[in-house]
């Protein structure tokens, strides 16, 4: 998931931050804020979201599964996200390993040519 993602966060079974870790709260616009313990779907404000996320957290299956949904920064913005979950057999109180990467639909902006 390191590989492919920008931020990897281990969730405990109630799906909740596990970890303490600087790179999720710096992607929410949160920098130096302490998320250990927080749920995840707290930053999901749709609905449609948090159950798409907690169905995929529920499969049994052991590999991994994306979903596309929003989350909400510490600005209020949406930030459009691919987010990959990892079941895994719990220890050491981590029962997933999600990975976090923004993207976007639309083409990147072409580059300015110099005349």
């Amino acid at each position: 998931l390191d590989l492919v993602c920008d931020v990897v966060i281990p969730l405990d079974e109630d799906l909740r931050i596990s970890c303490k870790d600087s790179r999720f709260p710096a992607m929410v616009m949160m920098p130096g804020k302490d998320v250990e313990g927080l749920s995840l779907t707290g930053f999901m404000p749709s609905m449609e979201d948090r159950a798409a996320f907690e169905k995929c957290a529920a499969a049994e299956e052991t590999e991994p599964r994306a979903i596309h949904i929003k989350l909400r920064d510490g600005l209020g913005n949406l930030i459009p996200v691919e987010l990959f979950c990892v079941r895994m057999q719990p220890f050491l109180g981590k029962a997933h390993l999600i990975g976090i990467r923004e993207f976007t639909d639309c083409m990147p902006i072409p580059e300015c040519k110099r005349f």
